[in-house]
């Protein structure tokens, strides 16, 4: 079996561990190992890569992005194979719900056993991911979860004073979603540093609305940060799509059940949460997609869908 792995040598826990992996694979064969370091494109890496069975990423979501972009749209591997993704960078959002278990060598370790032993395509599962078009100077973007207004707020956050602390993965998150949750208990949303957009929103070729929007929140995900499942209504549609209005009332005392209630929560107007097959946002603020900041083309909507799939490893 043909194994490709691709390691982003700048990806947080990379910058002290790869040389453990790449001695552990030295003398496999059947592994092609290539550094992405940014002196040419993740399309033109793949290219070289040739046929495989099997492409492995190593690193944290940003690069798992620029992968599946490139997957998806260039097509440099025809057909795409599965894609085990080995979580070493500073967030690990993507691997968490469709990656692979553990961030050190024995979790590939586990999926080089599975390809010997013929069992690999018993711990792969199909999942559909986002194409977001529109994107200022910039083709369609692909990745699991898209972001804009408070999520990309609280990822600012987060990068910006909680990772200079040192602090980590879902320790970070925990940390940020908690320092924002009492400042908008005791000062206020403006004073946590979370703003209202103006943002329209269409959904399946339905009018626009545009309003004050707290946050809007697309992704193909089961489980997103903290394991949380900001999302219902969704009635098996691929792209989960949650909208929360700026004046919302009670949002840090629903705060569980936006994050982690069932089907049916029980929130009052303003909370909104649907499935879809075409989201189209009008804005002029930035957005994040899968932790990767972008901005809009001015004047033109953007249009998320998720026509592509991608079979991932988990294991």
């Amino acid at each position: 079996m043909r194994i490709g792995l691709v390691s982003n040598a700048r990806s947080e826990r990379n910058k002290s561990g790869l040389a453990d992996l790449a001695n552990a694979i030295a003398a496999r064969p059947e592994i092609s190992h290539l550094h992405f370091d940014g002196r040419c494109s993740m399309t033109e890496l793949l290219r070289h890569l040739g046929d495989v069975d099997l492409l492995a990423i190593n690193g944290g979501d940003g690069t798992v992005q620029g992968a599946l972009t490139s997957l998806l749209e260039d097509r440099p591997l025809d057909p795409v194979p599965p894609v085990a993704i080995l979580p070493r960078g500073m967030a690990n959002m993507t691997a968490a719900d469709v990656g692979l278990k553990g961030r050190t060598i024995a979790a590939f370790e586990r999926v080089l056993e599975a390809c010997r032993s013929g069992d690999l395509g018993s711990h792969v599962l199909e999942r559909r991911v986002l194409r977001v078009d529109g994107i200022r100077n910039l083709p369609a973007q692909c990745g699991m979860s898209f972001g804009a207004a408070a999520i990309y707020e609280a990822i600012s956050i987060c990068k910006g004073q909680v990772h200079t602390l040192g602090l980590k993965g879902e320790l970070a998150h925990g940390v940020t979603l908690g320092w924002l949750l009492l400042n908008a208990a005791f000062r206020g949303l403006e004073a946590a540093g979370i703003h209202g957009h103006d943002i329209g929103v269409s959904v399946d070729g339905a009018p626009r609305t545009t309003q004050r929007r707290l946050l809007v929140l697309a992704t193909t995900l089961d489980r997103l940060v903290l394991g949380s499942r900001p999302f219902w209504n969704s009635h098996g549609r691929p792209v989960r799509f949650t909208s929360i209005a700026y004046d919302a009332p009670g949002i840090v005392r629903n705060t569980r059940r936006i994050l982690y209630g069932g089907d049916v929560r029980g929130l009052p107007a303003g909370f909104d949460s649907i499935g879809a097959d075409r989201i189209e946002l009008t804005f002029d603020g930035p957005f994040t997609i899968d932790g990767q900041f972008f901005e809009p083309t001015p004047s033109r909507p953007l249009v998320l869908t998720a026509p592509g799939t991608i079979r991932f490893v988990r294991l």
